[in-house]
Order: C-alpha cells, then structure tokens, then sequence
C-alpha cells in the first residue's frame, strides 16, 4: 500500500558514503561508451560540461556486477544518486539548474568482484519548453523494450487532453504498455472505497459517526469507540496490518486471507494512540472498511464497487481484485528489482480490498476526476466530505480528507494520493481550481512517484503560482562552525532509520542510515534544507542550549533525537540475551549477542542485527525492527521489550528463558 513518509520518503536522500580512492576517467560527451573496471570499494569519475536548463540522459550498464552512480554539482554539491538496480542498465537524469562542470562518479559496491560496467551518456539537450516534450524527457528512463514502463494522462477542463504510454506491460510476452492498459492503483484505490461509504451514508443505512464495532461486532471493546470516519481518515489507533504482519516473518508477496485484518484487531489489547489524536497511515482500517460495506449492502466488496461506483460514472474498465491472483484481464504485470536479475515478476499483496487493489485505466480515472469538477456521484456534499482535512482533538488538521490527500501545491488547492502495491505505483492528483489532473500507473516498483506533481509544475505552470526562488539561490545564510559541530552526530528517526549529520566544506550534511551522504543548505542556524528531495530539518534548542531534538518536514513532520550511546560491553549485550514470546503475534524471537553485536532471529525471517541507540534501546530494519527498547523490573533484570516499527507502536514480547 502507500508508503510511510517516516521510512519510505527517506529512500530520496540517496545512498552510502563515498570510498576514498578515485579514478579520473576524463570527459564524457553524448554519445560516449566507456567501460570501466572498478575494484571492490573503487571509483571512477567522469566530467560533464553543461548549460543552465539542460536535460541529461543515460545508462550504466552492470553487466558483472552492482554500481552505485552519483551526480555532483559544480560546487561539489551531491544533486542524485542511482542504485535501483544491481544488474542491467541503470538509468540516470539530471536537469541542470546553472552551467560548468558537473561530474559523475560510479562507484563499485561488490565486496569481492572486480567489475566492468559501461558507461553511456546519450542525451544533453535542452530542457524541453512544450510540456508534452518535457514529460517524454522525464519518462525516459521507463522506456524501451527491456523494462517495465508507465501510462500518463492529463486532463484539463473536464477531458482526457493527453495519454501517452511507455515501456513494457510484460515483459515476458513482449507487451508494450498502452494508454488502454489496465493496471493496479494502490491506494490511490482509498478515495472509492470512502464514495462507497458516502453512498450508504446517503442511503441511510449507516452514519459515518457509527462505532466501527456497530456493523463488525467482533472487534474488541478497547475503550472510546472508533468510528467510520476514524477509520476513513487513519485516526483509529489500530495496528497497521502491512506493516505488523513483518514482525511475524511475513513478507510483501505471502498470501493470507482478508479476514486477517479483522484478527489483526481482535488481538490488539490497546490501542496505539486514542482515537482522533493522531494521524497514523493505515491499511487495516480501510480492509475492515470493505467489510462494513458488505454487510451493509449485502452483497460483495466488489458487486457493489462495480454498481455503485464504477457503472454510474462509466468506468467500464475498471474493477476490484478481491484475491491474490485474480486474473485481470488486458492488465500490467508488475515487476521488482531482484538481485542479480534485473527485474522479476511480482504478486500484488494479499488481501487489500478496500485499501488497495483497484485495477483501472488512465480514461476511467479522467472519468473519476470529472466527478470531482461535477459531482454527480455522491453529489456536491459527498466530494465536499472527500475533500476536507480531518481535525483531530487538539485542533491540529492532519492534510487527510476522507481516503484521500488535501494539500496545496504552488498556490492551489490539490487532491492528490499515490499508490503502490508490490510491484505497481500509482498518482492522482487533481487541482480543483482550475479543474486540471495528472494520472500515472506504472508497473515498476522503482518508479519515481515525485514525477506526479512535477507534471502538475510542466503542464498547469500557467495556473499555478510561480515557483518560489530556491533557497540555494539566495536564501541561504553562513552559519558558524561551532554550531555546526554542535548540530553534527548521530540521530534517529522515530521508529525508523539512523541518520548522521556531518560538517563538510562549511556545510551540514545529512546520510540516512544505508543511504547517501547529501549537503544542506542553511536557511537559518537551525533550519536547514535538503533542495534535491524537498525536505526540511528544523534543529529545536533547549533552554540549557542543548540541542537533541529535531523535526523533519517533508510530506507531512517526523521527529528525529539525538543518539546517545556508547558501545555497550559484551557483559552488557549478555544481558539482553533470551527467549521472548509476543502473545499478541504467537511468535517468539530469540536474543543473542556475540561479537560484540546483539541480533534477533526468528524462524521465518532471517537474522536481525541490532545497533545501540541509547540506554537499553536498539534499533534494526525499518521493517522488521525498527526500534527495539528493552525493559527492566525494579532489580534491573530484563523482562521484556517493545517493538516499534513505524505504523506500528508498543508491540509487546516478554521475556521467558
């Protein structure tokens, strides 16, 4: 489903730090192939003459072996970095915003094999100016027949103006993606399922203010009731089905029923935060939304999606896959990066209806957006309900209508929500405005959803408000090297990854944990932006002048703190050692330390290192482990731990050998 801003945003940032020997390779010009060989840890660095508003173009083909490739700007500045791939050509773009010398540098990431990629650069041309040259520009790297590929539209004024598709709908059968074809949504499918609610509230056959429990009596009693609309704008405070289920060894492809949701619930004993207090993205909540429809209706998820929702509006082609391999007709085969393939195909998730799961195309989704213009499903006070932001108790908006996004973009209200599946990635956006909307579907896991609101930039560039002059360009201030190093060290992110920041040539810089090292650029002595990603981090100074806190914005705010660990001796890590057992998930893990590192095994996942992050708290993989915080009983024995990954919040395990 739609991934968390907290993890999954941070994969913008790039990746690890740079080895320390470098190779000169010399000028690179179009239509250059160069092959180089690395050794394991060694680089090699290409230069680049460019203009200002230049499109660049071209591909690092890993024939033996992964590469990392990475950007850099005439001031040394880190503009992008490519590794999705560890086998095939590896795409990379750049779109200069000054002229001189930028440089390229690959970089080998294999810890034992020389390897030999080629290295081509096959277009620097101008930035296109007319929009749909501009958006060919920017879908090149999802073109050709060897990759999965992607279908644009535009609409504009109540019409589909444009439709243009690239790449492969299966590769397997050498099937080019269409604008007709068929492909799965995500959670962009979210804003149907909410109409569906809508409808059955105007039927009076429910209130979106019911207690969730009124029509699916076998959840639990946990306190103030969760309503409809809790659930349809993520303020329920339930666990996040897809992101708990990892916790017990599952993976992204497993298959499972969609009655898992509501046992999900029934063994949760708390819930994570009251309800309407806070914001928390969740898949769970709108599975048991699909259910609560059925009951009402008395027919299936689907029957009713495709009579009440779908037909009146037209959408002969749209449908809802109800289970895992459902077969769909004229669809997208969705395909991931798998390691030392290329690309593999994928099965969607199992179970999503309701949150997921919806399969359309780019003509059915002009036919939605028209609703929004001229709202004749569910009428003008149904959209209007879509389309407000929840308030939670304290008075806060969370951003969030009813399924789906409400944000503004460059002056203008938009509505907007991304989708992705296992494989498929997908963008609705819609300025109501100006009556304007951008529609992507790809069917390639690696597909840069950022690209949709970029388009809304390209094509409605007249409607919109002009683009705020960036912050590198005169909104930066000099801030002391004192206070830089006492900006710099290592942070975490709430139940996510580590990060680092680091002082470089005057500059912050910022590496996620795994990723790359990026330079930031100083606002004020405590605000720093990240321009190539669009984020912010806003550093919080106590009254002592102490400064361990820290809020990053980018797609909504998460909170980052100061790690302050040593390295834990190995009489220490002993300690933690044992077997702990979650009643909630009926799964045990083990604890183990050795060689001074403590991990987690558990019989269906592999092996997971923990690394300190302060006094009795670890931390693993985002997934599985995010943040790991043991706990003591009054004589200081361990006795147990809390999970938290996330979504997902204060899973218990206890200790019992």
């Amino acid at each position: 489903m739609r991934r968390t801003a907290a993890c999954f945003l941070f994969v913008l940032f790039g990746l690890s730090p740079f080895p320390l020997l470098s190779q000169d390779a010399g000028p690179l010009a179009v239509g250059d192939e160069r092959r180089i060989t690395l050794a394991p840890g060694d680089s090699s660095e290409f230069t680049i003459e460019l203009q200002t508003d230049q499109f660049v173009y071209g591909e690092v083909d890993q024939q033996d072996g992964d590469v990392r490739l990475s950007l850099l700007g005439p001031e040394n500045e880190i503009l992008a970095t490519f590794d999705a791939l560890d086998r095939g050509p590896e795409p990379f773009v750049l779109s200069s915003e000054t002229s001189g010398t930028f440089r390229m540098r690959v970089e080998s990431t294999e810890e034992e094999a020389t390897v030999r990629p080629r290295v081509r650069l096959l277009t620097v041309e101008p930035v296109a100016a007319d929009p749909s040259d501009r958006l060919d520009q920017l879908m090149r790297p999802y073109s050709g027949t060897d990759r999965p590929g992607v279908v644009v539209g535009i609409v504009k004024d109540g019409a589909l103006r444009l439709s243009r598709a690239y790449g492969m709908a299966n590769l397997e059968h050498g099937v080019p993606f269409r604008p007709a074809t068929i492909s799965n949504i995500g959670s962009v499918s979210k804003q149907f399922t909410a109409m569906a609610l809508l409808l059955l509230e105007q039927d009076g056959k429910l209130s979106l203010d019911d207690d969730v429990r009124d029509h699916l009596p076998e959840l639990p009693d946990l306190g103030d009731p969760v309503t409809l609309r809790n659930l349809l704008n993520h303020t329920g405070g339930y666990r996040e089905i897809y992101n708990l289920l990892p916790l017990t060894g599952y993976r992204g492809e497993d298959g499972f029923d969609r009655s898992r949701a509501i046992q999900v619930v029934q063994r949760q004993t708390e819930r994570q935060a009251p309800p309407n207090t806070e914001y928390n993205y969740n898949n769970t909540g709108f599975i048991l939304l699909s259910y609560v429809v059925e009951r009402v209706s008395g027919e299936s998820f689907d029957a009713f999606m495709r009579a009440r929702v779908f037909q009146p509006l037209g959408m002969s082609d749209t449908r809802v896959k109800m289970i895992q391999g459902q077969v769909i007709p004229g669809s997208a085969q969705g395909y991931v990066p798998e390691e030392g393939r290329g690309y593999r195909t994928a099965r969607d998730l199992a179970a999503s209806a309701g949150a997921g799961g919806i399969y359309t195309t780019v003509s059915d989704l002009a036919r939605w957006l028209g609703n929004y213009a001229e709202p004749e499903l569910g009428g003008a006070e149904g959209v209007r309900q879509l389309t407000t932001s929840a308030v939670l108790a304290n008075g806060d908006t969370t951003g969030y209508g009813l399924g789906l996004g409400v944000s503004t973009r460059r002056g203008r209200r938009l509505y907007a929500h991304t989708g992705g599946d296992v494989a498929h990635r997908a963008y609705l956006g819609y300025y109501p405005e100006f009556d304007g909307g951008v529609i992507i579907m790809s069917n390639n896991a690696l597909f840069d959803l950022g690209v949709g609101t970029r388009l809304g930039d390209v094509f409605f560039s007249a409607e919109l408000e002009p683009i705020a002059e960036k912050v590198a360009e005169g909104g930066s201030v000099e801030v002391a090297a004192a206070r830089l190093e006492a900006l710099a060290g290592e942070w975490v992110v709430e139940a996510g990854p580590k990060v680092t920041f680091g002082v470089a040539d005057g500059s912050l810089t910022i590496e996620v944990e795994g990723q790359a090292r990026l330079t930031m650029v100083a606002t004020t002595d405590s605000t720093f932006a990240v321009p190539s990603v669009e984020a912010t981090i806003t550093f919080h100074t106590a009254s002592d002048g102490s400064v361990d806190e820290a809020t990053l914005s980018q797609a909504g705010e998460t909170r980052l703190s100061r790690i302050d660990a040593g390295v834990p001796t190995a009489l220490e890590l002993a300690a933690f050692e044992g077997r702990y057992f979650s009643p909630e998930l009926e799964v045990y893990y083990v604890v183990e330390a050795g060689d001074g590192v403590l991990s987690v095994r558990q019989l269906n996942m592999p092996p997971i290192e923990l690394s300190p992050r302060g006094d009795d708290e670890f931390a693993g993989s985002a997934f599985f482990l995010a943040t790991v915080s043991f706990e003591r009983d009054g004589s200081g024995d361990v006795v147990g731990f809390t999970v938290n990954n996330v979504r997902t919040k204060g899973v218990r395990f206890r200790k019992e050998s």
